[in-house]
């Protein structure tokens, strides 16, 4: 039998969210042919405790347990057609997890998501747009079955299905944005662990231009998860991992096409999650391969 691999819900953080750190700026509407928008991402996450199973948060089991998490995002999106865009996010991740048995790091690159995203249709003169994107996660990093590795990536792929709209308050500067999507996780045949699928969402509320440059949002976004199996059998409710935040977000605008953005994601629930509050920090910037 295989021997069961240890479950690093400390440092795991970064890459189980990695849906939720970068999302555009601009909202929903699709960039055009040609045009692209880049944005560049800083993760930090510290914490001595996480929520159980039962969504109580208490400290790690682990005695004088720490775990410290940076990770590195660059997402670029880039118009196919005028309906049709392509994002690849990539992340590079430094992790670490402390107790009284030793101290655990790891750095590298982790899974790479690929998505494309078409514009259904758009309604009221374009102010809200509805467009559905498919989005696979490439595992880059193998999951190692060793209980004092932490690992960067989870070894297997994911498949996702995302239904998106948003409306544009103008001529108030401001917009509303909401996201509901599917993932499909499949078969580690390393580990024989298969991760149970998830219900995730986004909402997102707020604008950019208020004085000067100063803008803001506030985003809440969430996985809601099932089961898993290992070698073919499934877990217990036991299994399932949760997350909701609720991110202020603070946005200031050098110019009308790059923009720096400041966030703290502040967990209101989990379920077999880290708990404590990660920063993040994003620079933006839009143009078009014509210029």
């Amino acid at each position: 039998m295989t021997a069961p691999v240890r479950r690093w819900t400390g440092p795991c953080v970064a890459w189980v969210v990695l849906f939720l750190v970068a999302t555009p700026i601009r909202g929903q509407w699709p960039v055009g042919q040609g045009n692209y928008w880049v944005k560049g991402s800083f993760f930090h996450h510290q914490t001595t405790q996480e929520y159980r199973s039962s969504g109580a948060k208490r400290d790690f089991l682990a005695v004088d347990a720490e775990s410290r998490s940076k990770a590195y995002f660059l997402d670029a999106l880039v118009g196919v057609t005028d309906r049709l865009d392509v994002w690849v996010q990539a992340p590079y991740f430094d992790l670490s997890f402390d107790d009284a048995a030793g101290d655990r790091n790891s750095t590298g690159v982790g899974d790479i998501r690929i998505s494309a995203r078409y514009s259904l249709f758009q309604l009221r003169g374009g102010s809200i747009p509805v467009s559905a994107r498919v989005t696979a996660k490439v595992p880059v990093a193998d999951l190692t079955i060793d209980a004092e590795v932490i690992p960067v990536g989870e070894g297997q792929w994911d498949y996702e299905a995302w239904l998106e709209s948003g409306v544009s308050l103008w001529p108030l500067p401001l917009y509303s944005v909401v996201w509901l999507g599917y993932r499909w996780r499949t078969l580690n045949e390393e580990t024989t662990r298969e991760p149970g699928d998830e219900v995730t969402f986004l909402a997102e509320f707020g604008g950019t231009g208020w004085i000067g440059g100063l803008g803001g949002k506030v985003v809440l976004d969430g996985i809601f998860g099932r089961s898993g199996a290992i070698q073919g059998i499934r877990l217990g409710p036991d299994d399932r991992r949760e997350i909701l935040y609720v991110a202020p977000t603070a946005i200031y605008g050098f110019t009308s096409d790059t923009m720096l953005e400041v966030a703290v994601r502040i967990p209101l629930r989990g379920r077999n999650f880290p708990a404590g509050a990660p920063l993040q920090v994003g620079l933006y910037h839009q143009g078009s391969l014509f210029d």
